[in-house]
């Protein structure tokens, strides 16, 4: 093989390896609604959560350790609910219980590490119906967040549990 035919089998090989490694594109985006969720994306991320499905799955775990407030289904709808307050949750929800059940409703709570009496949430999810209600305690202050206007209904140790931390907050 005389020098000019191996400059141009070279040239040839490299262009060839350029347009082999050419880059996927995109061509469309699925799209999902707030309440569904791809199953690929179940097997990659463990974080994810169908409201429907997996909810009950929760139940003595803990918010943090799930990154429930972040990076669940849910979240977006919580981040909308809440507004402003949203931001503030996340970074006060230090110390906390894990996910409790109580028929339908699944409760935790969270608080501001060292400072519960000043920042202190309630999370109730009625998840036959679909809605969430969030409660902040500030400062003897309760400001209620209800998703659709809709109001969970607490019953037993819920119920119980909530009033004595009215009491302790002193809030009316």
């Amino acid at each position: 093989m005389n020098k000019r035919t191996k400059h141009l089998f070279i040239i040839a090989l490299s262009c060839f390896t350029i347009l082999s490694c050419k880059k996927e594109t995109i061509k469309s985006i699925p799209t999902t609604d707030s309440t569904s969720i791809r199953t690929e994306a179940l097997k990659t991320d463990s974080t994810v959560l169908n409201p429907v499905d997996s909810l009950y799955t929760l139940v003595n775990k803990s918010v943090i350790g799930t990154q429930f407030l972040t990076k669940s289904s849910l979240a977006p709808r919580i981040k909308t609910l809440l507004g402003t307050n949203y931001d503030e949750m996340v970074k006060n929800w230090n110390t906390e219980t894990p996910f409790e059940k109580q028929e339908n409703i699944l409760h935790a709570w969270g608080c501001k590490q060292h400072d519960c009496s000043t920042y202190s949430y309630d999370l109730f999810i009625d998840v036959k119906n679909n809605k969430i209600n969030v409660y902040k305690f500030s400062e003897s202050k309760l400001t209620e967040f209800k998703e659709d206007n809709f109001d969970i209904v607490l019953k037993d140790a819920f119920l119980k549990d909530f009033e004595t931390k009215k009491g302790n907050a002193e809030v009316k």
